[in-house]
């Protein structure tokens, strides 16, 4: 009895099984399910230009510019000026006794008489030697003792017209006074700063750049100048050929149109041109992409994108220069999604749409990870991993 029972229990089993192994066989497959691409933009590359600044501190100084010395010591007896006035050429800054403008007038006055005198002599001469009373070689002589006395006149004004000058400091050109560094009384040489005088011809702005930004300079290449969040206009109007010792980099002068609002010695901000290339293939910066420190982009071809190794120049923060691996038709992924992996299927935006099945998504997986498996074995990947 026991026996028939388990045999029951043993064919209710079979027939279970059987009956749902035959449904199984027997049940339509059901149908695979769908999803729509990604929608992704491309553009071609462009040929373009492509120009980098550095920011850098730079120094306001006067386009002209004069150090007054004085050409000979002594007191000063005289100022005529001050710190800020406008003066114009030839104006007499201050006054020096120098102790020899007395001396030098004595003299040329002096000189001046010998030379009356004796022209006098020659004017009285002249009608007894053309009536014969006085010979041609004596009237020579008062010839030239006249023409010794004039020339001994000139030297003695010169002198005086020089201990003038030593006297009566003068301005070599028009402009403002910056500094002025002397009062009345004081005593003076000849190796003292009297003044500094800015001339009217507007303002400079001097700066030291690197051997490399420098060979990006010439005259005329333009700056801007920045000074309390304004924003002023310049250019390069000197490019020195040799480093300064003392810092080891280039001088650098420029023009700056600031209708002289800016004070000499003051420091200022500048972005002054660091790079440039022109007429070379451009893409979007954030379009490239990089691993191992190889760069690389992503193309679109006929719905399927491509991952497509470059070789990349300088860039700003819209484009980066192409030198190799792309061309100008080619198309270049502009928006990132996470399915930006080499065969995938995608939908170029604006065009009819790409279904993608479970299928292809497995199929893509697999290859993802086997791919994934490789560069994880390869001595390459490891080093750019370590790197």
């Amino acid at each position: 009895m026991r026996k028939m029972k388990v045999r029951i229990i043993w064919g209710v089993i079979i027939v279970a099984f059987a009956a749902l192994l035959i449904f199984r066989m027997t049940r339509k497959g059901e149908p695979v399910a769908v999803t729509p691409a990604p929608v992704v933009t491309a553009e071609n590359p462009h040929m373009g230009n492509i120009e980098l600044t550095t920011n850098l501190i730079g120094t306001i100084e006067p386009a002209d510019i004069v150090y007054i010395y004085p050409k000979a010591g002594g007191d000063v007896t005289a100022v005529n000026v001050k710190a800020g006035d406008v003066v114009s050429a030839g104006q007499v800054l201050l006054e020096i006794d120098t102790k020899q403008v007395a001396s030098a007038k004595n003299a040329m006055d002096t000189a001046r008489v010998a030379w009356d005198d004796a022209r006098s002599t020659l004017d009285r001469m002249a009608p007894l030697h053309a009536s014969g009373f006085v010979s041609d070689k004596e009237f020579e002589g008062y010839q030239t003792n006249a023409e010794a006395k004039r020339l001994q006149y000139e030297a003695a004004k010169i002198g005086y017209d020089n201990q003038m000058e030593f006297s009566h400091v003068t301005s070599p050109i028009s402009g403002r006074v910056e500094q002025f560094n002397v009062e009345v009384h004081d005593t003076v040489g000849s190796s003292m700063q009297l003044c500094v005088i800015a001339g009217d011809s507007g303002n400079n702005v001097s700066f030291y750049v690197t051997e490399k930004v420098k060979n990006n300079l010439t005259q005329g290449t333009p700056i801007v100048v920045s000074k309390e969040g304004k924003e002023y206009p310049g250019t390069v109007i000197e490019v020195s050929s040799m480093a300064e010792a003392s810092v080891g980099l280039f001088k650098i002068k420029a023009s700056v149109e600031d209708n002289e609002q800016m004070a000499a010695g003051t420091t200022v901000e500048l972005k002054v041109p660091s790079a440039s290339e022109k007429n070379v293939m451009l893409i979007p910066t954030q379009c490239v992409y990089y691993k191992g420190g190889d760069a690389y982009v992503y193309t679109y071809d006929l719905g399927i994108i491509h991952e497509v190794p470059v070789e990349v120049g300088i860039f700003d923060k819209d484009y980066i220069i192409v030198t190799s691996g792309l061309t100008l038709e080619d198309q270049i992924l502009t928006t990132w999604t996470s399915e930006l992996k080499e065969g995938t299927k995608v939908t170029l935006e604006g065009e009819a749409p790409v279904t993608v099945s479970k299928d292809d998504e497995a199929l893509k997986t697999s290859m993802t990870e086997e791919s994934q498996g490789a560069e994880a074995e390869s001595p390459a990947a490891d080093q750019s991993q370590a790197q």
